[in-house]
Formats: C-alpha cells, sequence, structure tokens
C-alpha cells in the first residue's frame, strides 16, 4: 500500500512539473459568436469559457501550434489569422490585433507573456478564416490606420432576438451607404430592403434591423434595437440584484420550478441531516422549466441530467402532511404525462405552494405493471417495495431481512412512524398477521425496522428501540435546533484506502453482512493506452477493493448503442459473498480531460449491487465523437484515463435501526 501511495504522489509531482511546461490557449471562431449571441451573450461577442481550449507546451513554435489547430478544426494553416482580444473598461472583449508574420515565429509562451492581458496565465484568440478561391496564403494583416474591424449582429423585433451574422473590413472614412448592401447581404435582405444600424466604434459592434418607419411600431413591445437592449440588461441585473419584483413575477409567469427528489437525495440526507421526514426538497435537483413544455419533453431533460432513459422514469406527487413532512401520495398516470404540460401539472398539484411542482424520480430498471392497490413505502433507506395492502406483515418481513442483510431466522421488531410534535410517537406493528390495511398503512408510511432484543438484555444499549432513539434525536433538535452529527464525522487515525478514506467508527451495526464498519471511499484511475486500437468488444480494468468488495471498470470501447461510449462499476468477487448478500453503493464514473479539467465529463449514481446484479453504469455516458475529437482533450496521444470514485455508505445513515449501542 505505501508503495502504491508514493507511486501517486510521484506521479502527482511530475504532473505538477510538467504543467509549468504547458500554456493554455482559448481560440474563438465565428461559430462561436455565432452559437453564443443571442442565447447568453447580448452585450459582448464570447464566452471565452466556452470556446475551444488547448493545452500546448511553451517552448512550440506558434507556426506548429497552427498545424495542431488544422486538424482539430479541417481549417489549412494558410487560411488561418490570429487576432489577440483586448479587455476594456466595461469588461467586455474586442479583437484589436492580428498577429504580425514576426511574431508567429514565436513559440505559444512567448506570444502569451508579450499579450497584454490582465490574466496572462492563458492566451486568448480569434480565428479569422478566410477561404480563398484561388487557395492562395492569406495576405500580412491588413488593417492599417485608415481601416476598422467590424462586428455586425442582426435583430429581429417580432421574435424578440438579436444573432451574430459577421464581420467586415471597413475604411474608416468610408460612408455607411457603402457597406449597407453587404449587411443586406449578410441578413439575407432584398437589395431594396431599408434597414437601421446602431452603435459604431472601431473593433465594436453593429446592430442593425429592418426599417419600421413606414410600419405600425404599437404591435411590438420592443420595436428597436436599442429597447431591447435595455429590457436585457435590466433583467439582468434584476435578476441578479434581486431587484424589480414585477419583472421577475414577469418571468415567473412563464416558467415553473420543478424539484426532483431520488434514492440518492434521500440516502445522502437521511441519517444526517433529516430524521423525520425522507428529503429536503430545498436540496435536490431544481429545474426550472417554461409552463407550456410537455412533460414527455421535460422527461427528456431529466434523461440528460440524470443519465436515466425515460422509459425507466416513473414520477411520484409529494402531498404535505399536517405533521409538515412530506410523502409520495401517488405515480403520475401515462395519460397525465402525455396530456399535461408542466405548468398544468402544476395547477393540478395539491401542494400547498403551487408555486413550485416537487417530485420524486422513481426509477424502474426492469418495468412492471403498475396496480392501484400497489402502494409505496420507503424500507430503511435501502430501497423501496410495491406491496399489496392485503398482504400480511409477516410476508414482507423476508423481503425486509433480505434487504438488511439479516439471516432468514432473525427475528425482528416493525415500527410505524406516526407523529413527530409535541413528542414523538412510533407504533409498533406487534401482530405480524395483521395486512397492511389493517394497520392503516398508506403511501409513502415510513416503516423502521431493527433486530428484536427479545431474548437480550436491553439495558446495554443507550436506546433499546426505534422509539427511544428517535425521541432523543428530536429532544437535541429542539435544545437549540442542535444538529446531530453521527460520530463517524469526526476524524480517526484510520490509515488511508487508495488514495482517500472517510473516517470510520467502531460502533455494532450489524445492517450489511459483509459491510465495513464505517463509510469508506476511493478513487481508482485506469490509463487505456491504444486506446483506438482495442478490439475487443468489453475492456475490464485491474480489481481494484473498497472496503471488503472487490471492484472493476468496464468499458465498452464502441458503445452498447453504436454512438456512445458506455461505462460501468462492476464487482467482481461474488463468490465469495454470503448469499443474498446486497451492497448499498455511492459512485460515479469519469472521462477525464487531459487538456482542461473543466471539461471532465463525470456521472454520479447511487443503487445497490446484488448477486443478480453485479454491473451497474451508463450505457450512453459520451457521444463517441466528442470522445475522438482530437481538440477536445478526452483522447490523448491515443490515451484515455477514466476515473471510478466508490463509496460504501455507514449503515447509520439509512434509516434502519440495528444492533442499537
Amino acid at each position: 500500500m505505501d508503495v502504491r501511495l508514493n507511486k501517486e504522489r510521484e506521479e502527482k509531482r511530475k504532473e505538477k512539473a510538467e504543467a509549468r511546461l504547458y500554456t493554455i490557449i482559448k481560440v474563438a471562431r465565428d461559430e462561436d459568436l455565432g452559437e453564443q449571441i443571442g442565447k447568453e451573450i447580448y452585450f459582448d461577442l464570447v464566452n471565452h469559457d466556452k470556446v475551444c481550449t488547448f493545452r500546448i507546451k511553451k517552448d512550440i513554435p506558434f507556426t506548429q501550434f497552427k498545424e495542431e489547430v488544422a486538424k482539430a478544426f479541417g481549417i489549412p494553416v494558410q487560411f488561418q489569422r490570429y487576432w489577440l482580444w483586448y479587455k476594456r473598461n466595461n469588461h467586455t472583449y474586442r479583437p484589436y490585433r492580428a498577429l504580425t508574420a514576426q511574431e508567429e515565429i514565436h513559440s505559444v509562451g512567448q506570444l502569451r507573456e508579450s499579450s497584454n492581458e490582465v490574466n496572462n496565465a492563458e492566451l486568448k484568440l480569434f480565428l479569422e478564416v478566410e477561404l480563398c478561391l484561388d487557395l492562395r496564403r492569406l495576405s500580412s494583416p491588413g488593417k492599417t490606420k485608415e481601416e476598422i474591424l467590424l462586428f455586425f449582429k442582426l435583430y429581429d423585433p417580432l421574435e424578440e432576438k438579436i444573432r451574430y451574422v459577421g464581420r467586415l473590413f471597413v475604411k474608416e472614412s468610408g460612408k455607411l451607404l457603402e457597406i449597407l448592401s453587404k449587411l443586406k447581404e449578410l441578413a439575407g435582405f432584398s437589395p431594396d430592403e431599408e434597414i437601421d444600424l446602431f452603435e459604431l466604434e472601431d473593433g465594436d459592434i453593429i446592430c442593425f434591423q429592418k426599417s419600421l418607419r413606414n410600419q405600425c411600431r404599437e404591435q411590438y413591445r420592443f420595436p428597436e434595437v436599442p429597447l431591447f437592449l435595455k429590457f436585457v440588461h435590466n433583467l439582468q441585473f434584476k435578476v441578479t440584484k434581486g431587484h424589480d419584483e414585477t419583472e421577475q413575477k414577469a418571468e415567473a409567469c412563464l416558467y415553473t420550478m420543478i424539484k426532483v427528489a431520488r434514492d440518492e437525495n434521500l440516502g445522502e440526507q437521511i441519517g444526517k441531516e433529516i430524521y423525520f421526514d425522507l428529503v429536503n426538497h430545498d436540496k435536490v435537483r431544481t429545474f426550472r422549466m417554461q409552463k407550456q413544455m410537455p412533460f414527455t419533453k421535460f422527461k427528456e431533460e431529466v434523461a440528460k441530467a440524470f443519465g436515466i432513459p425515460v422509459q425507466f422514469q416513473r414520477y411520484w406527487l409529494w402531498k404535505k402532511r399536517e405533521n409538515r413532512t412530506y410523502r409520495p401520495d401517488r405515480a403520475l398516470t401515462s395519460q397525465e404525462e402525455i396530456q399535461y404540460s408542466v405548468g398544468q401539472l402544476r395547477d393540478n398539484s395539491n401542494t400547498v405552494n403551487n408555486t413550485e411542482l416537487k417530485l420524486f424520480l422513481e426509477v424502474i430498471l426492469c418495468p412492471v405493471i403498475f396496480s392501484p392497490f400497489n402502494f409505496f413505502v420507503v424500507i430503511r433507506y435501502v430501497g423501496r417495495l410495491f406491496v399489496k395492502e392485503r398482504s400480511k406483515l409477516l410476508e414482507i418481513s423476508s423481503k425486509l431481512k433480505e434487504l438488511a442483510s439479516f439471516s432468514p431466522g432473525e427475528e425482528i421488531d416493525l415500527f410505524e412512524e406516526i407523529r413527530f410534535e409535541p413528542n414523538v410517537m412510533c407504533l409498533q406493528l406487534n401482530n405480524m398477521l395483521l395486512s397492511l390495511r389493517d394497520c392503516h398503512l398508506d403511501n409513502g408510511d415510513i416503516i423502521c425496522f431493527q433486530k428484536s432484543l427479545r431474548n437480550q438484555c436491553s439495558k446495554q444499549y443507550r436506546f433499546p428501540n426505534v422509539p427511544s432513539f428517535l425521541k432523543y434525536v428530536h429532544n437535541r433538535q429542539l435544545k437549540g435546533h442542535e444538529k446531530l452529527v453521527p460520530r463517524s464525522h469526526f476524524p480517526t487515525n484510520k490509515p488511508r484506502l487508495v488514495v482517500e478514506v472517510a473516517k470510520a467508527e467502531t460502533v455494532s451495526m450489524d445492517v450489511d453482512a459483509v459491510a465495513v464498519d464505517g463509510p469508506v471511499s476511493a478513487r481508482f484511475t485506469w490509463t487505456v493506452h491504444n486506446f483506438s486500437k482495442l478490439n475487443r468488444k468489453n475492456s475490464y480494468s485491474d480489481v481494484f477493493n473498497v472496503g471488503r468488495y472487490q471492484w472493476r471498470i468496464l468499458i465498452v470501447p464502441k458503445g452498447n448503442n453504436g454512438d456512445h461510449l458506455s461505462l460501468y462499476l462492476t464487482v467482481v468477487n461474488t463468490a465469495a459473498l454470503p448469499y443474498g448478500w446486497i451492497r448499498y453503493t455511492q459512485f460515479s464514473l469519469a472521462v477525464l480531460n487531459q487538456i482542461d479539467d473543466n471539461f471532465t465529463v463525470r456521472k454520479d449514481t447511487q443503487l445497490q449491487f446484488t448477486a443478480r446484479m453485479r454491473e451497474w453504469g451508463f450505457i450512453s455516458f459520451m457521444p463517441l465523437t466528442e470522445l475522438y475529437d482530437p481538440g477536445r482533450g478526452y483522447l490523448v496521444d491515443d490515451k484515455v484515463i477514466l476515473e471510478a470514485y466508490v463509496t460504501l455508505p455507514k449503515s447509520k445513515s439509512l434509516i434502519i435501526y440495528s444492533s442499537p449501542m
């Protein structure tokens, strides 16, 4: 283990040393301006954090860097001309001069240091492309003192949209009339169309539009460019500063907020900050959607955000109870999902505060037939069960033991949470022959269960059963709203595993038959060499250990669906595990960006590994086109770097109460 850690430290030291040898070059193109202007950019030309980034050795000649750009963009070297950006006092950027032929002979490091950018840790460039018909090399930069470089945006008052249409070199002494025909051509207008122009400075932007002189201006909210830009500016300022409630209310009329809670949220919060509820809705993923968006379209947005295919999604409405806790009330029907927009669903929900729509996302990896007689029960946070109302408690006890990794002969006690104020109340379910209906259990009710202590001395435990423990927690929260922190949150002297290990504790928590004492995390990195030459359909990493489990990464280089990389995490030592084992696991998988860490693709999830479901992952992890794009930084020197971060949560973070202290 020490040898491995020393090796990793040495690799990190080498990486830092190598970082001093490189510089970051951000190259903006016309395509970037076209994609961003009118969507997220209104008063500038481009967001440099969203353009193509290159990581180049400082001593590389700039002429050689141009060859790299040619490979990335497919633009021959002779058609490339580069401009330096200049940051103005109003915090916007403009290209202010082109690099000379003499400057391009220098190294990229020298160019970066000689640029007048405030932050010269990176070099920002604008790539001008001129495809000459005779395929001659671009002439040396021709911008003189008599010429100015202008960028042009077109405004449509009917659509209330601005878009980028191009750039021109024009003589400073030239008349506006001389460029009108070119602007009409750029915008696709007829030669006799009248246009109005706004804003003109060296290196600045001209906004233009069709003239409204012969039209009724009252039909437009913002008939001219200045009015529209003033509206956008005020809207951006007021949203940032929290001013002008009228504008925000106008925005609220168009959008609705959807808060989507998942199993992962319950697993993260229960036992840490949540003891008497299921989830804190203020800490789940929030979507801001137009009210008229069909709910089926919203499901596609969720699929993109979480990597969960639409066919595996089922949504539940939350209901606020009298004790101010929330429970999933009912699942949305297929008719509701097809017929309603997100706004209609929000209006029809029975939430007290209907300014937002609260949903629980149930992931159905094996589609099941929904029955109106089934209802939703959350069990200690190991998962969920659909059970018949007429089912007896005895019939579900075997499933509960399996979920908790108890032996089949283990006796368990069940408690139903009823209310928490003014005092904690839990009702023990003594008669296992009663049906769930007889016990008055309903959708979303919580059942807490533990190993029975009937044949043990309960005095050896501080809190021998669920009611006594919940009462203790409740009283602690009442005293100055103190936060109850599990002992695993305090540091220990446990050794680190691989790269980093979460703090452990020595508590008797026999929830998982092969669980470790506390939460354990490990990061595993796998460098795949000669990636493009992999002939096998599946490739596996070396085995790595987390807790008492052995894992490895499974990669499908060509993907299971043909156009996306597929990536999975798998348990490999299943023969050594006890019968009926279950391991609740949090993990993330990533394809590291070798140029800029900000563009690393990472996806995470939380679920259960079992003897039947030993492999979990993402069938469409990332598009193969992005992976193989040499300018994006995922495949460098035919090498791909994958990472898995695996966490085995400690059992006390779940709602089951087991082997009390």
